[in-house]
């Protein structure tokens, strides 16, 4: 099963917009090109300080959003949307709630929403935002096995999506990265496996790596450049022995 945000050499898409100068990318894009981007992304990191899901589950929401929308939405858009899920799915709001307050910003531009006399004891302050962000979430974990392979060993990924646990469930192996032969360059040591932690199956640990492709490898010889490498970071159980 593939979702819409597998893009990855996808044809039809087009070329990804790059400005050159002086033979040099240039990014003078600003942070937020609207300010209720900035919002978005506010909302977002404040709504999940209080826990109830973590990083891997708020990626499989945005990937798990209905493709005619996934495809017409912007980037914070997306955000939102899953944001909108998860917050009802969690039960930190509910349908009727949401709808009433679209209802108001429709007919009345001068709104404003009268807030409940109770609020989460692990909401996000002002004061706090830097430290948090600060602190990360951070993924390394404690695993008792020894790593499987080690720099320098040849792999191949699986050619079928590694995600046992749940029928389309989010992974972090990529369709185009799968069936494909590489080269392990980095050990990271364990760190949660998103295919068990975006679904609430617990942390599920494995060792992690940097694989090295080469773009041929990935793309194939008429497409892909011989100069050219990619590197992936990927979890023991979406490797084999390249044999």
């Amino acid at each position: 099963m593939t979702r819409p945000h597998d893009m990855g050499g996808r044809f039809g898409d087009g070329p990804i917009p790059i400005k050159v100068k002086n033979g040099k990318c240039v990014d003078d894009e600003p942070v937020f090109k609207f300010n209720w981007h900035a919002k978005a992304l506010a909302v977002t990191l404040a709504s999940a300080s209080v826990g109830k899901w973590n990083i891997d589950k708020g990626r499989f929401f945005r990937e798990s959003l209905p493709p005619s929308d996934y495809n017409r939405f912007s980037y914070y858009e997306k955000w939102l949307s899953a944001l909108v899920n998860l917050l009802i799915e969690k039960k930190l709001i509910n349908a009727d709630e949401l709808k009433n307050v679209v209802d108001v910003v429709t007919n009345n531009n001068n709104f404003s929403i009268k807030q409940k006399n109770h609020e989460h004891k692990d909401v996000l302050k002002p004061k706090d935002v830097s430290v948090t962000l600060g602190r990360g979430g951070p993924s390394k974990r404690e695993n008792l096995k020894e790593p499987k392979y080690k720099i320098g060993d040849h792999v191949k990924t699986l050619n079928f999506s590694p995600n046992i646990f749940k029928i389309g469930g989010h992974t972090r192996l990529p369709i185009y990265a799968r069936g494909k032969k590489g080269k392990i360059i980095l050990q990271h040591d364990s760190h949660v496996l998103p295919d068990k932690s975006a679904h609430d199956l617990g942390d599920g640990q494995e060792h992690l790596y940097t694989v090295e492709f080469t773009s041929n490898e990935l793309w194939g010889i008429t497409n892909g450049n011989k100069n050219d490498i990619i590197c992936i970071d990927l979890w023991e159980s979406y490797l084999t022995d390249d044999t």
